[in-house]
């Protein structure tokens, strides 16, 4: 009996603000928790959820734009009703007492899923970002456009958040 390959997801996370990584993630997350194999290419933004730590930088404009990102999926703001931070502190509050998950929850989720990491290698690279700032993850590589490209032609389902 000839076993057929699960379809699969591909999804661009180009934004790093928590509203645009929940919807991410739970359609991420939906697809693994039905089967499919998913991937998240993780660009420009979007990387703000892939970084654990800020190390140093020798470049002003990268230490600007390094400084400025978030560390995290714990970290990030809104797209829209941010006020300076106490918008994300509000949605996080109303998601606890919905008894809901969190950007943070669903990442966690993806990766217990083996929802398969890519960060582009050129928003690391112009950003300033150098692996070892990036969480621990098996399942997080480092790749180009090809990587994406090459999931997505194979996926059933692609899209860009």
């Amino acid at each position: 009996m000839v076993q057929s390959k699960p379809e699969q997801m591909s999804l661009i996370l180009f934004s790093g603000d928590f509203d645009k990584a929940m919807a991410a993630l739970t359609l991420a997350n939906g697809a693994a928790g039905n089967g499919m194999q998913v991937s998240i290419f993780f660009t420009f933004w979007g990387i703000s959820l892939l970084r654990r730590k800020n190390s140093g930088s020798d470049l002003f404009l990268e230490k600007l734009f390094k400084g400025m990102m978030p560390i995290g999926a714990e970290k990030i703001g809104l797209s829209k009703f941010n006020f300076c931070g106490i918008g994300p502190w509000l949605l996080k509050k109303l998601i606890r007492q919905k008894n809901g998950q969190t950007a943070q929850d669903l990442f966690k989720m993806a990766m217990e899923r083996k929802i398969r990491f890519i960060a582009c290698e050129a928003s690391l690279k112009l950003l300033g970002i150098k692996p070892e700032e990036l969480i621990p993850y098996e399942r997080l590589e480092l790749a180009g456009a090809d990587a994406f490209l090459q999931s997505a032609l194979e996926s059933k389902i692609a899209m860009f958040i």
